[in-house]
């Protein structure tokens, strides 16, 4: 991926991204096709290897503004079509995405992350953005609490200060814009660590569910992901951070370990190698406090990062990005030098919360899908969910249902 540092002259934008994996290409995409001045800077060489392999199909909306959605199946990734998720008892009934009313979401893709990243990164370009990788921002540049631009450091130690009208931090987990101004709030019960890898020679299943996301639920705290891509499997174990070394002193042990327990996954993988190393990322679940500031927003995973069990980690991060790249460019069109993105994400807000008591209902004892989904309602609305839908009659139903039984066992414990 060919690069060009800022020249003299290109010092001062309207909007300088921060980050250039979905949420911050996104972002640069959409605002660079809004007719602004956009510059986004990227510490790491593309294409590189990331986690966070699986979409859901609300993803697909996505995709068709930023004018990618059909290069989906040219770069061969897989076409998911549902969920299967599976207990100690056996398997659930599929939840196919075709239960859904829009066509555009009846699949969606598996995707290699370094493949899919590079796509979006070169369609910011493409849109006309100032795109640089290798080149880190090691200071977002203050006036008090307001972004005025920031300090970029490449690999030759040169360094640029350039300004911008507003800042947007999808640098993910650790962001770059300072936590007194944003500090991130962990969601309880939910501090997990994954350990996975990438397999070869694992049987899938046949037809549309050869690339069905599968989820083999070990216990209340601990389950595994099973992920098609093209020509690999990605395999992980998700657990609690405290209690991970249950399963081996090691990585490697951990997993296998783990696989071990699971007796239809172990039997798809008597032919299987491993493909590569095996990897641990830390999985803690939260939120910053703040989402915003006067030229400055949080996006993507440096906005926050709930549980990847149901796949909802891209939705969330381009989500976020669509949102704030509307409201920049009303803030831009205004009279404020440094527009104030304070409480502009609240419909991924909102988005975030009806995924929540999902993800907790899964990491309690007694949850069963089968159960919940005895109710016509209440199984439409775990299928929306499970599409990333989060606006239907259904899944808000099937949401407060769910928290309502949390709230009745709080208070039969109180």
């Amino acid at each position: 991926m060919i690069t060009e540092h800022v020249s003299e002259t290109q010092k001062s934008f309207d909007v300088v991204v921060v980050g250039g994996g979905p949420a911050g290409a996104t972002a640069a995409t959409l605002l660079a096709k809004a007719g602004h001045r956009v510059s986004l800077f990227e510490r790491q060489a593309f294409p590189r290897f990331h986690v966070g392999e699986s979409l859901v199909p609300a993803v697909n909306l996505t995709l068709e503004k930023l004018g990618v959605r059909e290069r989906m199946d040219e770069l061969g990734f897989p076409q998911k079509h549902g969920v299967q998720f599976y207990g100690p008892s056996g398997p659930s009934r599929p939840f196919y995405f075709s239960e859904v009313a829009d066509p555009r979401m009846h699949h969606t893709w598996q995707v290699l992350r370094s493949d899919f990243d590079r796509m979006l990164l070169d369609t910011a370009r493409d849109a006309g953005a100032h795109v640089e990788t290798d080149a880190q921002v090691v200071e977002v540049c203050l006036a008090g609490e307001t972004a005025t631009g920031v300090r970029v450091r490449r690999l030759d130690e040169s360094e640029d200060r350039v300004s911008a009208r507003v800042v947007l931090d999808a640098s993910g987990q650790k962001g770059v814009i300072p936590r007194e101004l944003s500090r991130q709030q962990g969601v309880p019960g939910l501090q997990n660590t994954a350990v996975y890898a990438h397999y070869t020679g694992v049987r899938l299943d046949p037809g549309i569910d050869a690339g069905s996301t599968l989820i083999y639920r070990l216990d209340a705290k601990s389950w595994i992901w099973f992920i098609p891509l093209p020509g690999v499997v990605s395999i992980g174990l998700v657990t609690s951070a405290r209690e991970i070394l249950r399963f081996g002193p090691n990585r490697d042990e951990i997993l296998q370990s783990a696989i071990d327990r699971c007796p239809d996954l172990k039997e798809r993988m008597r032919e299987a190698e491993i493909s590569g190393e095996v990897r641990v990322a830390r999985d803690f679940s939260y939120r910053a406090e703040r989402d915003g500031g006067p030229g400055w927003a949080l996006i993507g995973d440096a906005l926050g990062f709930i549980d990847p069990v149901y796949s909802t980690g891209l939705l969330l991060s381009v989500h976020s990005a669509e949102i704030l790249a509307r409201e920049v460019s009303c803030g831009l069109a205004g009279q404020d030098r440094h527009p104030d993105l304070r409480g502009r994400s609240g419909e991924w807000q909102v988005a975030f919360d009806r995924f929540l008591p999902l993800v907790r209902a899964f990491y309690t004892e007694d949850f069963r899908f089968g159960e919940l989904s005895k109710n016509d309602a209440h199984r439409q609305g775990l299928v929306d969910l499970l599409t990333g839908i989060v606006d239907t009659d259904e899944a808000i139903g099937v949401t407060a249902q769910i928290q309502h039984m949390f709230d009745e066992e709080v208070a039969a414990e109180s």
